[in-house]
C-alpha cells in the first residue's frame, strides 16, 4: 500500500482509510493493510496506526475481526445518508411495492427515495446514489446488459439489491417472483379448462425474467400435452417500443384455426390483447380465455368478468427486499443470496372458469362477456395500466405457489 506521502497524525491516517474505502480502492468486507504495513506505508508509529484503527472501528469504517485483523465496513449515518435509492423507470414503479417497502424502512429510521433510471440509465442511476453518498439501492433495472465495469465501482462503495431479475455481470442479492412456475401455472389451468390451443401474447427482450416467462409458457405447453405453435407465438413488444404492434395478433386472431386461449405474459401488455381482440370482433372469454400475469389489479377494460392473473404479491416481496437491505447494510461483504417470492393465481372470468371457480366469486359486473368499447381512433378505451390503482383489490381464496425458496450464489 502505497500513500504517496507521509503523515503525522492518527486522525490523517483514519480519514485517509476511510477515503479509500469510500472510493472503493479497499473493497468492503476485505482485511486492511497490518498494522506493520500502514507503519510503513505512512510513517508513523505503531500507536498512531493503532488509534486510527480504533477511530474507523468507532464511526463504522472498519470492524475489528478477532484473530484475523480489521474489516473495511460502509461507515455510519454521520458519513452516509439514511436513504436507500429505489431505481426504476419512471411511471414503471409499482405502488405497492414501493410505498410497503418505504414503511418497513422507516421503522429503522431509513428513507426509500426513487431514482429515475429512464433518464439517467441503470448504471447513472446508481452512480447518483453513490455520488450523493446514499445508503444502498435497490434497483429494478430496464437494462438488459449494463456495463459491469461500472457497476463493480458502485458495489464497491454501496450495497445494492437487484428487484424481479439479476444484474448481469455482477454478484448482488437478487428478489425476483417466481415468473418460470407462475407462467406454468397458467398454462396448466388453461389446459385444465379444456383449451388445446394456447398461444403467448407479450413483450419479448432478452432479460433473464422474460426468458423465464418464456420458458414457463413452454414447459406448461409439454407438461399438458400440448405442442406449442410457433405461429401461436404472437409478441407485440420489444425493448424500446412503448406502443404495441398488433397487426399480427389481428391476423392470427382472425383464422379459423385461431388460438382457443392466450398467456399474456406481462400485464400491461393486456392493453395490446384488448385492442387486437376488439379491433377483430372477438369476445373474451367467449371466443377467446386470456390470462395474464402481473400486478392483481383488475383492468378497467375487463371490470365486467375480471382478469385471471398470476398475481405477485408485492407487500411479500417488499419484506423480503427489506430483509435484504438490513442484511446487506449489516454485513456488505456477505455472500450474495437471491429470494423467490411465489405468486398466486387469481381465477376469474377472463379465462371462461364458472363462477364457482372464481377465487373472488362475487360479481363485478352483470355480465358474464367482454364487450370492449371502441373509440373514433379504433383503439379499446378504458384501459388502465395495472401499476395505477383501478380499486383495491385483495386475492382470496387464490391458488398459492410453492413457498418463497431461497438459495446463495456461487
Amino acid at each position: 500500500m502505497d500513500t504517496n506521502h507521509r503523515v503525522s497524525g492518527y486522525r490523517e491516517v483514519a480519514e485517509t482509510l476511510q477515503e479509500q474505502i469510500r472510493a472503493g480502492a479497499i473493497v468492503l468486507g476485505s482485511l486492511l493493510p497490518t498494522e506493520r504495513e500502514l507503519v510503513d506505508s505512512f510513517g508513523v508509529s505503531r500507536t498512531t496506526v493503532r488509534r486510527a484503527l480504533q477511530q474507523l472501528v468507532n464511526s463504522g469504517w472498519a470492524e475489528s475481526i478477532p484473530n484475523r485483523g480489521v474489516s473495511a465496513r460502509m461507515g455510519q449515518s454521520a458519513s452516509r445518508r439514511q436513504v436507500i435509492g429505489f431505481i426504476d423507470d419512471a411511471g414503471a414503479v409499482v405502488p405497492d411495492l414501493f410505498f410497503s417497502l418505504n414503511a418497513r424502512l422507516q421503522s429503522q429510521g431509513l428513507i426509500l427515495s426513487h431514482v429515475d433510471s429512464r433518464t439517467l440509465g441503470t448504471e447513472g442511476a446508481l452512480e447518483y446514489c453513490v455520488e450523493h453518498r446514499l445508503a444502498g439501492a435497490v434497483v429494478w433495472s430496464k437494462t438488459i446488459n449494463p456495463d459491469s465495469a461500472r457497476l463493480a465501482n458502485v458495489l464497491r462503495a454501496m450495497p445494492v439489491i437487484a428487484a424481479d431479475h439479476a444484474l448481469r455481470g455482477t454478484e448482488t442479492d437478487v428478489v425476483a417472483c417466481d415468473v418460470f412456475e407462475g407462467a406454468k401455472t397458467a398454462v396448466r389451468h388453461l389446459a385444465s379448462l379444456g383449451y388445446r390451443r394456447i398461444g403467448i401474447v407479450g413483450m419479448l427482450d432478452s432479460l433473464d425474467t422474460t426468458q423465464e416467462r418464456f420458458g414457463g409458457y413452454l414447459e406448461g405447453m409439454f407438461e399438458a400435452g400440448l405442442q406449442p405453435q410457433p405461429r401461436d407465438f404472437l409478441f407485440t413488444r420489444t425493448s424500446g417500443i412503448g406502443v404495441g404492434d398488433t397487426v399480427a395478433l389481428e391476423r392470427r386472431l382472425s383464422e379459423p384455426d385461431a388460438p382457443d386461449a392466450i398467456f399474456v405474459m406481462q400485464d400491461h401488455v393486456m392493453e395490446d390483447m384488448i385492442t387486437a381482440a376488439s379491433n377483430v370482433g372477438v369476445s373474451i372469454p367467449e371466443s377467446l380465455a386470456v390470462v395474464t400475469m402481473g400486478s392483481d389489479d383488475p383492468f378497467a377494460a375487463l371490470t365486467q368478468i375480471g382478469v385471471t392473473t398470476v398475481a405477485f404479491d408485492w407487500v411479500q416481496m417488499a419484506d423480503f427486499l427489506f430483509d435484504r437491505v438490513c442484511c446487506r447494510l449489516a454485513d456488505p461483504a456477505a455472500r450474495a443470496v437471491r429470494v423467490v417470492v411465489p405468486a398466486e393465481l387469481v381465477v376469474r372470468g377472463s379465462c371462461g372458469a364458472p363462477r364457482d371457480q372464481w377465487s373472488d366469486p362475487s360479481p363485478l359486473q352483470d355480465s358474464s362477456a367482454l364487450h370492449v368499447k371502441v373509440g373514433a381512433s379504433g383503439q379499446s378505451s378504458g384501459y388502465l395500466d395495472s401499476r395505477m390503482r383501478v380499486r383495491s383489490y385483495r386475492p382470496s381464496g387464490g391458488t398459492p405457489l410453492p413457498s418463497s425458496k431461497y438459495s446463495t450464489s456461487r
